[in-house]
């Protein structure tokens, strides 16, 4: 079987990579010898990460745009399914993003498709906030055009009607390690990405505050990096450690810096997080793998994304708005961190989850041949 998959990878957000490796994954268990071409932003990127055949997106303004829609055209005629998503791939608007954003993009592959014979589905998507009647409208028809609707949360099922399932994040079905927790004292990790001005002067005093006083009290630290921009404007988390973390918390490792295959890096990743007892994060991926493998997390919830999720799994007490100030974050930190029992329950929800999520994939792909 060959399997298209279309989303923002390649660009260097280790979520969205832990999103098309986890994709990837759950088709390969269904379909071991199932082959890929991936539409993305930065395909050569996506080709050294996953070891997988890519395209360009099919944008209508970049340089040699209709070359780009003759070969899109192809590939997805080769393919006997064609994914969309994983991760908030419908966004009509974002800072990086004019109106009508990414739909009509999206409807004209599916589009494509059609014309080539070759079913679509959506895959643990999101619909980012913010969006126009029209907008709604567009959605409701993507849905219907598509095999199969799989959708990250309530919020976005409501946008394509009843034959969307809430699958949950494809991150929940990241195959996780044998962790080993050790004994490594008190040790905190905070993830936090760049935002609007208005937005990120508040909220790096909260957690540079916040981060303080518990290096204060003895804890030691790590800023989490989870996204380094490649092609994409102010997403570089580096930028927030040098302004206000560099001299109070190392910096973690990436399991994107090239020393590892990306499988084998994910899990040295993922082992040296479950050495924490307390994870900070805006970033939705920093936070959800670290509430997957039992650590007491608190979300700051920037993006409506991170409060659904959050909610979700039962975790509405620990999730924090963008303006929260650093005495609330450190009164919320040390409460999570102390609430070891409801995380390690929080982690048996994400993988009830991460199940549902491969059961959509494997009866779809059953259902196809």
């Amino acid at each position: 079987m060959r399997v298209g998959i279309v989303g923002w990878f390649g660009s260097d957000n280790l979520g969205d990579e832990i999103l098309l490796h986890s994709l990837i994954t759950c088709v390969r268990a269904v379909k071991e010898n199932a082959s890929f071409v991936v539409f993305c932003p930065n395909p050569e990127r996506v080709a050294e990460l996953h070891g997988v055949q890519t395209e360009n997106m099919p944008v209508l303004r970049a340089r040699g745009a209709s070359e780009r829609q003759v070969a899109v055209q192809r590939s997805i005629k080769s393919c006997d399914l064609l994914l969309l998503g994983p991760g908030t791939v419908f966004q009509e608007r974002s800072p990086n993003l004019s109106w009508p954003g990414t739909l009509p993009m999206f409807a004209r592959i599916i589009a494509m498709a059609k014309i080539a014979g070759t079913p679509v589905a959506t895959v643990g998507v999101g619909v980012r906030e913010g969006g126009t009647p029209f907008g709604r409208q567009l959605l409701r028809v993507i849905g219907a055009a598509c095999v199969g609707v799989g959708v990250r949360d309530e919020r976005t099922a409501s946008h394509f009607g009843s034959s969307a399932e809430v699958i949950g994040d494809m991150a929940y079905t990241l195959p996780l390690p044998e962790l080993e927790r050790v004994d490594s004292g008190r040790r905190f990790a905070l993830s936090m990405r760049p935002l609007a001005p208005e937005l990120e002067g508040p909220l790096l005093t909260a957690t540079s505050g916040c981060a303080a006083r518990l290096v204060q009290e003895g804890w030691s630290g790590t800023f989490l990096p989870m996204a380094f921009g490649r092609g994409a404007h102010g997403e570089d988390d580096r930028v927030i450690y040098d302004r206000a973390f560099r001299d109070l918390l190392a910096l973690d490792q990436t399991p994107l810096d090239g020393s590892q295959p990306l499988a084998g890096a994910l899990r040295t990743w993922l082992q040296a997080l479950a050495t924490n007892q307390l994870v900070l994060g805006t970033r939705l991926h920093a936070a959800l793998l670290a509430v997957a493998i039992g650590v007491p997390t608190v979300a700051i919830a920037y993006e409506r994304k991170v409060l659904d999720a959050f909610v979700d799994l039962g975790l509405s007490e620990y999730v924090v708005p963008p303006d929260v100030d650093a005495d609330t974050l450190y009164r919320k930190a040390t409460q999570a961190a102390a609430a070891t029992e409801e995380f390690r329950e929080a982690a048996a929800r994400v993988a009830a989850q991460g199940r549902v999520a491969q059961g959509f994939v494997t009866t779809l792909l059953k259902r196809l041949g």
